[in-house]
């Protein structure tokens, strides 16, 4: 990430300004989403739900900005390994193997959230008055 910060990398650049954006937004969401909910059901009102859902979609934009970061920095810290001659071949395998499985737990993290946005948007589509 050093060496993406250094070349002002546009992906991490762009998820450097979300973080304060979404430092307020998760102070927020989870008590929104929760009275959002209660209000929907009981009123039928969805003004907070939706307030506390398009704060969560900020939150899933940043999931899925987030990917290409660490996909970038997986592959510069290989060949960073790899031009350095520091690991055996058999440790840079294993190195690009860790690395891989790394960077998979951000492309979980990315999909369970886009499955709760879809979710969320799904209670706010889907109640009908007729």
């Amino acid at each position: 990430h050093a060496v993406q910060h250094a070349r002002a990398y546009a992906f991490l650049e762009f998820r450097s300004a979300m973080v304060p954006m979404l430092n307020v937004a998760n102070g927020f969401m989870p008590i929104l989403l929760m009275i959002g909910m209660f209000v929907l059901y009981s009123t039928g009102s969805v003004l907070l739900l939706t307030i506390g859902v398009a704060l969560f979609a900020l939150a899933t934009l940043f999931s899925f900005v987030t990917l290409p970061v660490e996909f970038d920095a997986s592959n510069r810290a290989l060949a960073w390994i790899k031009e350095k001659g520091i690991v055996t071949s058999t440790e840079y395998e294993m190195s690009k193997d860790a690395l891989w499985w790394a960077a998979m737990t951000y492309v979980v993290a990315a999909l369970g959230m886009l499955a709760q946005l879809l979710y969320y948007l799904n209670l706010l589509g889907g109640r009908r008055n007729d």
